[in-house]
């Protein structure tokens, strides 16, 4: 089994999205084991497959509402790549509560493995987003 780099920086910054009170050993614990059951339950590398899915699930375009002429007017606006990260690792986390398991570890991999086959909440959650930006794209700010 490929061990992935102890640096490695998505890993890094999933812990650090897991991190709560300043327990980084904790969640970091809780990365490495997720890895771990990943391998378990598909027999593959656990690094790359977590990597499909957080690009998987990560939007590229988010609606921004404001207020013009005392309408509501929602504008779309592409996502930093820093940005659809962070939005990916944040669905996929908020997905897996919903799933089976005793252990935040068991259901972060099960949602993962969910996204990496397509059926996932966190996938239907960013077609939504996508959905209402091709909607509103008349309302897209052109330079």
């Amino acid at each position: 089994m490929l061990i992935p780099p102890a640096s490695d920086p998505l890993l890094h910054f999933l812990a650090s999205s897991l991190q709560r009170h300043g327990q980084r050993a904790k969640a970091e614990r809780i990365v490495s084991r997720t890895l771990l059951y990943i391998h378990a339950l598909t027999r593959a590398p656990p690094l790359p497959i977590l990597r499909h899915a957080l690009i998987t699930a990560s939007p590229a375009v988010k609606c921004i509402t404001y207020k013009r002429a005392g309408k509501n007017v929602v504008r779309p606006a592409a996502l930093t790549e820093k940005q659809r990260v962070r939005a990916g690792v944040h669905a996929v986390i908020a997905a897996s509560k919903n799933k089976n398991g005793k252990t935040l570890e068991e259901r972060l991999a099960r949602e993962i493995i969910a996204v990496v086959n397509g059926d996932s909440k966190a996938i239907t959650d960013k077609e939504l987003a996508h959905k209402q930006a091709m909607v509103n794209r008349g309302n897209a700010l052109v330079k």
